[in-house]
């Protein structure tokens, strides 16, 4: 049997199954051939045949949200295609995350780093503390608060290359009295 397009989408609204299957014999190759066509390079010949189902499914199912004065059948089916094989793909990608009970964590944090650390922490407070006022405020609220440095130059009522000046002295000050090169 013949349909057309609205009365092929009345008989599957009415649950017709051989409306069903002329719709999957009209669409079958159309809707395999976007599908293979976004799939193809991180799916088997399975998954894709697996997606054109799932996706003669979904319109079997969701039938009821097509309006046929809006638009087409055929291009309906093929935006529930590439949405349902973007989900496929999507899903593979997730799936090809690897589990972190794979990784060995090896701990080389030991205590005498942790003492350096906390020491170089405190010569680093004391030294940002002996700038002038305004530059140990810009330097805390760059580097320990994350502030732009627009919007530092805005509440300084500085340029904001007088800012990055300040920025980079305060590094050299630092550098210089923890040795650094």
């Amino acid at each position: 049997m013949e349909y057309s397009q609205s009365a092929l989408v009345e008989a599957i609204k009415n649950k017709d199954v051989f409306a069903y299957e002329y719709m999957i014999n009209k669409y079958t190759k159309t809707i395999y051939c976007l599908a293979y066509n976004i799939l193809f390079q991180s799916h088997n010949r399975e998954d894709i045949e697996e997606c054109v189902s799932d996706v003669f499914l979904d319109a079997w199912i969701k039938i009821g949200e097509f309006d046929q004065e809006k638009g087409n059948f055929r291009t309906w089916l093929l935006i529930l295609t590439k949405y349902k094989a973007l989900t496929y793909k999507r899903k593979k990608n997730i799936t090809n995350v690897i589990s972190i009970e794979e990784f060995e964590i090896k701990d080389s944090y030991n205590l005498e780093k942790q003492f350096f650390l906390r020491e170089d922490q405190e010569q680093l407070i004391k030294i940002i503390n002996s700038f002038n006022e305004t530059d140990r405020k810009i330097f805390f609220r760059r580097y320990f608060f994350n502030e732009k440095i627009h919007d530092l130059a805005k509440f300084f009522n500085l340029s904001r290359s007088a800012i990055d000046n300040r920025l980079l002295r305060g590094r050299k000050i630092i550098k210089e009295r923890l040795n650094y090169e």
